[in-house]
Order: structure tokens, then C-alpha cells, then sequence
């Protein structure tokens, strides 16, 4: 916030000299055409600038403190007060510069000059008022839009780490059970359940700061976790991967891909002839990821679950999340097998 507010303050400076500068060239060029002493113009037409300078930079400071306290009505009938009142202080200093400084003035001929020369300059202040207020008030509008930005980036960056953890325990949970499972019937199994289920928890923890990762770890904790089943379940489990090589470095959200294999086990279980055949599979398809976790079985049991499906509710979330219309999760019945399908265009 505080190079916002050094970058507003610089550019007022970087206006205010820069707009006074070009005034002055402009209402000296304007009249040079009709004077035969061009130095005394210069003289004349620099002060003019000078005093408009340092009369707007009063009014900047009283301006400074109307912008947040008063309405827009108050401000725009405030404005066109002072600017008469300083259009008119403005011509009177001039006129008092002039007598001091051109032979023979003659107050009587400039006198009924003053009015219209005070309004011209009550115009040239109403602008300079216009164009501080109107930027402002922009630069005010950008400074909401990125605090709103920065709010709806932080309240999705929240949101998805809600989804996130809310995964680890739901893995854990099932982890375990397998585990405790496997205890009473063969120790030496328990072991090497607990051995893999400490890999993917260190995969977890490692892309814990992560907001994607490459295909192939994540393929990498898949397959931890897939070792814990596979020690658990022996012959009644088939798992058989088929990853192109372009595809392992498509980078892809942290834990996409546990979920579906999860419920691919536990849904295949229940409806698939033994044994339960798992197939994932990833490939690049028309400047796209698909990402395919298929089981056999039937998808009518998998929707008509009591199960809390949260694993496949944070993919779907997940999905729209960070990548909206361009990434998809579908979940489908081809032939004999289930398939959750994961798109993601490039």
C-alpha cells in the first residue's frame, strides 16, 4: 500500500510542474504574434503561470481533504466557489505585477478588463480542479479494484486449501483402515502398508506449498497409495498404468488424481466381478490433458452411494476453480468399465 500511495504522490508533482510548464509555452506562443517586445510577453505570461502554480497548489491542499469527507454534489459547489474566488485573486496579483512592471500603466483602461479576465481564469481553475478530481477519483476506483482483485485471489487461494486439507484426512482415514486391516493377519504387510503410506504423506507435505506439480509426482504418490491396496487386496486387485511421456511434465493441481483412484477402489469393490482391474491412464489429446482413472464395475452403484463422495465433490471444485470452462471432470460408463475423466486445456 505504501508504494501505491508514493507512486500517487509522485505523479501529482510530475503533473502539476509538467501541465504549468505546457500552459506557459501555450499562452506565450498564443500571444507572441500580436506583441512587438517578446521578452516583456515572456515576463508577463511566465508570471501568470507561476501564480497559477502556487494558487492551485493551495487549493490541492484544500482539496486533499475533501475527497473522502464530502459528497460529490458539496465538492462540485465548493470547487466553483473557490474557483471564482481564486480566479479573481489570481487577476488581481497580475494587474498588481503589470502596474509594477509597464511604463505608463494606466489602471482606468485595464479596470473593465478585470471581470473577464477573472472569469477566464476561473475557467482555466474550474479545468485544473476537473482533471485532479476526475483522476483522483480513478486512481482511487483502481486502488478498490485491485483491493478487490487481491480479496477474491485471497478468498479463492483460502477456499482451495480448505479442499486440499480436506483431502489428507479423508486419504488418511482410509489409509489407516487398511492398515489396521492388515495388523492381526501378516505384520511383515502391516509394515510395508505403513512404509508407503509414510512416501505419500511425504508427497503431500513437500507440494504442501505448491499451487501445481508435475504429472509425474503425482503419479508418484498414486502409486504409494496404490501400493498400500495392493498389499492389502493381492490377486483381487489389477492395476496397470498407461502415461505417455509428453504428458509427465503437464503440471496438474496437488492430490488431483488420489481421490479418483480412491473411489475407483472402493465403488469397484462393491459391483466389479474379481478381480477389481484399475487402468489410469494420461495422454495429450488435441492441445489438451486427459487424465482417465477407470475401474470396472457399474456407475448406477457409484450415484446411488451413501458414501460422502467428498474426494470426488473437491476434484469437480477444485477444477473450476483454477482453471474454470478450460479444465472438466466427467465420470462415465464405457463398456464394462467406470471412467472419471479429467480434461484441462493447455
Amino acid at each position: 500500500m505504501e508504494s501505491v500511495l508514493e507512486k500517487l504522490k509522485n505523479s501529482f508533482w510530475f503533473l502539476q510542474i509538467s501541465g504549468w510548464l505546457i500552459y506557459m509555452v501555450v499562452i506565450f506562443i498564443t500571444f507572441l504574434t500580436v506583441t512587438s517586445n517578446p521578452l516583456g510577453l515572456f515576463y508577463i505570461k511566465s508570471f501568470r503561470a507561476v501564480v497559477g502554480f502556487f494558487l492551485t497548489l493551495i487549493l490541492w491542499r484544500i482539496y486533499r481533504r475533501m475527497v473522502n469527507r464530502l459528497s460529490l454534489t458539496s465538492i462540485i459547489l465548493i470547487v466553483l466557489v473557490l474557483a471564482v474566488v481564486f480566479g479573481c485573486l489570481w487577476a488581481l496579483i497580475e494587474e498588481v505585477y503589470i502596474w509594477f512592471r509597464v511604463d505608463n500603466y494606466e489602471l482606468s483602461r485595464s479596470l473593465p478588463n478585470l471581470p473577464k479576465v477573472a472569469l477566464d481564469y476561473a475557467m482555466t481553475l474550474t479545468g485544473w480542479s476537473a482533471v485532479y478530481f476526475g483522476i483522483k477519483y480513478w486512481q482511487k476506483w483502481q486502488i478498490e479494484q485491485e483491493n478487490a482483485l487481491q480479496s477474491a485471489f485471497l478468498a479463492d487461494k483460502a477456499q482451495l486449501e480448505v479442499l486440499r486439507y480436506q483431502l489428507n484426512p479423508h486419504f488418511l482415514f482410509n489409509a489407516l483402515n487398511s492398515i489396521r486391516a492388515s495388523v492381526d493377519e501378516d505384520k511383515n504387510r502391516a509394515k510395508r502398508m505403513i512404509t508407503q503410506l509414510s512416501e505419500f504423506l511425504r508427497h503431500s507435505l513437500l507440494s504442501a506449498e505448491k499451487k501445481e506439480i508435475p504429472l509425474r509426482e503425482e503419479l508418484e504418490a498414486v502409486q504409494n497409495y496404490l501400493a498400500i491396496e495392493k498389499i492389502r487386496f493381492e490377486d483381487k486387485l489389477e492395476i496397470k498404468f498407461e502415461i505417455e511421456e509428453s504428458a509427465k511434465d503437464f503440471k496438474i493441481p496437488c492430490l488431483l488424481l488420489n481421490p479418483l483412484v480412491e473411489n475407483a477402489i472402493k465403488h469397484g469393490l462393491q459391483t466389479s466381478p474379481k478381480p477389481l482391474k484399475i487402468k489410469i491412464s494420461a495422454r495429450i489429446e488435441d492441445e489438451k490433458l486427459v487424465l482417465e482413472v477407470a475401474n470396472t464395475g457399474k456407475l448406477d452403484n457409484l450415484h446411488n452411494s451413501n458414501g460422502t463422495k467428498i474426494g470426488l465433490k473437491n476434484v469437480r471444485e477444485r477444477l473450476e476453480k483454477l482453471y474454470g470452462e478450460k479444465g472438466s471432470f466427467e465420470l462415465t460408463q464405457r463398456g464394462k468399465f467406470v471412467i472419471a475423466g479429467i480434461e484441462i486445456h493447455y
